[in-house]
């Protein structure tokens, strides 16, 4: 809340006894200040509510850990999805003048300014500082996902209050049809096709792989190489190596980018734009995008497209919006989507091994990748022992059970007591092919959780990274700037419009964001 302390009224008499019992019954006790709490109060049997956006497996893990933090504390927690992020936000935003918001939510940074112009949520600081619990610090979590949390609300004495702690978290990854690329380097028409780390390498390799498979539509590639029109053509001992028997040359493309959001957004950091910036002091935040930088990688981007060196979705003449669902069934071999998905990405019946890879990036001084994914939030409402309890909660399912949801889902963890714990180290060991035999062989969703782990450890994370993991200014409407600009790639692609036209038509349509 925006409120730096909240006085309480003494009143006299009866009717001031009567006042305060009344307030202190109720679960939004607004005589409570959020910033001067009794930690040692006993939560014991004390009930509070987290709203989530998931759907009902993670919903499923959610509760089931939640119900261990009631084993643990005595408290009771009520979770409650509203089936999407945006519902979630909009339930929370709509529930503010009642005060009938949860005790605990998660929160994308857009949706904290949101709550912090609502005067709803509870800057996490205070609790940080007071609660005499030296196990759990700001500096426990990873500092690319603090970053959005302590960006937001300024301090009047200068920098920034902290509104949330990361929870789920999740970046963008390049996922390879492996079998493909393994296969195409021992044929001498495939012998210089290699996964992409550029996209200048991808705007060679793109075309080459095209040729390459081209001969292939239509028919099944044996094991031996060769290829069949179907599995009945297939001789005794030779199996079915890659399918391209429903695959035809008017809808394959090599690559595919999944989210044109991200490829819109993404591109204005490679190349050395800005997308979006924010006027902390007038808590507002403007388009960016404006830009020769920008204007150059939409440019090349188009040169790309064009030269058939990847695509987007709606190109594949299908009705899914994933391009998951065109790698899976070959009509792409690299897709680029988000690390929380690539389960997705998997062939029904494991018809083909994955690989994972960072994205392409556009030169050495600008890999950027995206950081997605939301951040507990408290916020303002309830007894004392009610906010203590909902500080509990985000201690428990930010640190000592991330590492379960993380081992559980395809999310990464939020700080290194989560990555180091035995249940996430577990389930990345059982999750790696290497020295498994055929039959403790690990699924391919399953192997491609442990390879996107991989590349977010060694690559993205690793000590000495030059790669930046970068999230944009949250402010009330960036979700607003974001769909829009979503629509760019196919105002680029599909209908072929210009750069400059793109920019100045998108500039119109989101003139309340325009400086």
């Amino acid at each position: 809340m925006n409120k730096k302390i909240r006085h309480s009224v003494i009143l006299g008499g009866t009717l001031a006894l009567s006042a305060l019992l009344s307030l202190s019954a109720c679960g939004n006790d607004t005589t409570v200040n959020p910033y001067d709490l009794d930690f040692s109060v006993d939560t014991t049997g004390t009930s509070i509510n987290f709203w989530t956006p998931f759907g009902s497996d993670i919903q499923a893990i959610i509760a089931d850990l939640c119900a261990q933090f009631t084993a643990k504390t005595g408290i009771n927690v009520t979770t409650e999805t509203k089936g999407s992020y945006d519902n979630l936000a909009a339930a929370i935003t709509n529930s503010a003048s009642t005060k009938t918001y949860p005790n605990v939510a998660l929160a994308y940074p857009d949706h904290m300014a949101t709550y912090v112009n609502q005067d709803i949520i509870v800057r996490m600081d205070y609790s940080f500082e007071n609660d005499g619990d030296d196990s759990y610090k700001i500096s426990d979590f990873y500092s690319d996902y603090m970053a959005e949390n302590q960006a937001i609300e300024p301090k009047e004495g200068g920098g920034y209050y902290t509104l949330g702690v990361p929870f789920n978290k999740s970046t963008e990854v390049m996922i390879y049809n492996k079998t493909f690329f393994d296969w195409a380097k021992t044929q001498p028409a495939g012998a210089d096709i290699a996964v992409p780390t550029t996209w200048d390498e991808l705007n060679v390799v793109g075309p080459k792989i095209t040729n390459f498979v081209t001969p292939y539509f239509g028919y099944l590639v044996g094991t031996d190489g060769l290829k069949y029109r179907s599995s009945t053509a297939i001789p005794s001992g030779v199996g079915v190596l890659l399918d391209f028997s429903a695959v035809n040359s008017t809808y394959f493309k090599p690559f595919c980018y999944d989210s044109q959001a991200n490829l819109f957004i993404t591109a204005c950091r490679q190349w050395g734009g800005q997308y979006t910036t924010f006027d902390s002091a007038a808590q507002k935040g403007y388009l960016a995008f404006d830009s020769d930088e920008v204007r150059q990688g939409l440019s090349d981007l188009v040169t790309y497209h064009d030269n058939e060196a990847f695509a987007i979705p709606a190109e594949f003449g299908g009705t899914s919006k994933y391009s998951s669902s065109y790698f899976a069934s070959m009509m792409s071999v690299l897709t680029i989507g988000s690390s929380a998905g690539v389960a997705n990405s998997a062939p029904a019946g494991d018809k083909f091994k994955v690989g994972v890879a960072p994205i392409p990036f556009h030169d050495a001084e600008h890999k950027f990748v995206i950081s997605q994914g939301t951040n507990l939030v408290m916020l303002d409402k309830g007894t004392v022992a009610e906010r203590v309890a909902a500080w509990k909660l985000v201690k428990f399912l930010s640190k000592e059970a991330n590492g379960a949801f993380a081992a559980r889902t395809d999310y990464f963890p939020s700080c290194e007591y989560a990555a180091n714990s035995v249940e996430y180290t577990e389930e990345l060991a059982r999750d790696n092919p290497e020295g498994k035999s055929e039959e403790d062989m690990p699924s391919t969703a399953k192997q491609a959780k442990y390879f996107t782990a991989m590349v977010n450890q060694e690559v993205y994370t690793a000590t000495g990274s030059t790669w930046t993991k970068f999230t944009d200014p949250g402010f009330t409407g960036s979700s607003t700037i974001r769909t829009a600009v979503g629509t760019a790639p196919a105002l680029l692609f599909v209908d072929k419009k210009s750069p400059s036209e793109v920019v100045t038509s998108l500039y119109a349509t989101l003139k309340d964001y325009v400086k």
